[in-house]
C-alpha cells in the first residue's frame, strides 16, 4: 500500500501505526532542520533509519524521531516492499520507539530548569552499565569521554544529539549513581596542568 502526503495533513505519530503491518521505506523530505530521512520498517519494527542516506545509531534515532514528531513541515512517501541497502537494526519495535521518544520529551519538560549546566563536567564513577535502556546506548557511546570528564555540551557535539537530550541523559546517569559532577577546583587543576604542559611544549619547540 503506497502512502504519501505531508505533516500538515497527518503527524508522524498518527502515520506510524499505519505502517506496523507493512514492509518498506518511509521517505521524509522538505524538512526545515533535517536532511532527507528514510525509515525502513518490517513486521512492526524499525529496521534502519538513514539520515541523508547514512545509517544512524540508536541514540540519534530517538532524537531524530523526536524532531519528526514535533515538525509541522515536511512531506512523506511510503514505498512498499523496499529493503535497506544494508541492515542496521535499531532493536526497537515501533510502539516501543514512540513510547520511548514521547516519554523522554515529557521528562525533559518536567526536568526543565533541573538539567545540568551545559558546561558542567561529569565524570564516570562506576563501571556498571545503566539498567534503563533509554540511557544505556548513550552511556556506551559516551563512556570513554566520561572517564576523562565531559560536559553535556561536549557530548552533544560528539554524539550529534540535541543539547537538552545530552543534559537529560547525564542527569539520568547521575540519578543512577554512575556519574558525578567534577568540582570546579578539580577542573581548574586539570586546566592548569594542561596549560603548563602546553607551555613546556611551546618552549621546547
Amino acid at each position: 500500500m503506497a502512502i504519501f502526503g505531508n505533516f500538515k495533513q497527518i503527524s508522524l505519530d498518527d502515520l506510524i501505526p499505519l505502517l506496523k503491518s507493512q514492509r518498506g521505506s518511509l521517505e521524509i523530505f522538505n524538512l526545515d532542520h533535517l536532511p532527507r530521512v528514510t525509515l525502513y520498517v518490517e513486521s512492526g519494527r524499525l529496521v534502519c533509519l538513514l539520515l541523508a542516506g547514512k545509517p544512524v545509531d540508536e541514540v540519534r534515532v530517538g532524537s531524530i524521531i523526536g524532531e519528526l514528531l514535533k515538525t509541522k513541515r515536511g512531506s512523506f512517501e511510503f514505498i512498499p516492499g523496499v529493503s535497506p541497502p544494508q541492515r542496521h537494526p535499531t532493536g526497537w519495535d515501533l510502539d516501543s520507539l514512540l513510547l520511548q521518544v514521547t516519554t523522554i520529551a515529557d521528562e525533559i519538560g518536567v526536568f526543565k530548569g533541573k538539567l545540568p549546566d551545559p558546561d558542567t563536567v561529569f565524570q564516570l564513577i562506576s563501571k556498571s552499565a545503566p539498567e534503563d535502556r533509554r540511557v544505556a546506548e548513550f552511556w556506551r557511546q559516551s563512556r570513554k569521554m566520561l572517564i576523562a570528564g565531559a560536559s553535556s555540551r561536549q557530548l552533544s557535539r560528539r554524539l550529534k544529539v540535541p543539547l537538552n537530550h545530552a543534559g537529560y541523559y547525564l542527569l539520568k546517569l547521575q540519578q543512577a549513581g554512575l556519574v558525578e559532577p567534577v568540582h570546579e577546583e578539580g577542573v581548574a587543576k586539570r586546566l592548569s596542568l594542561a596549560g603548563r604542559v602546553i607551555g613546556v611544549l611551546k618552549r621546547r619547540l
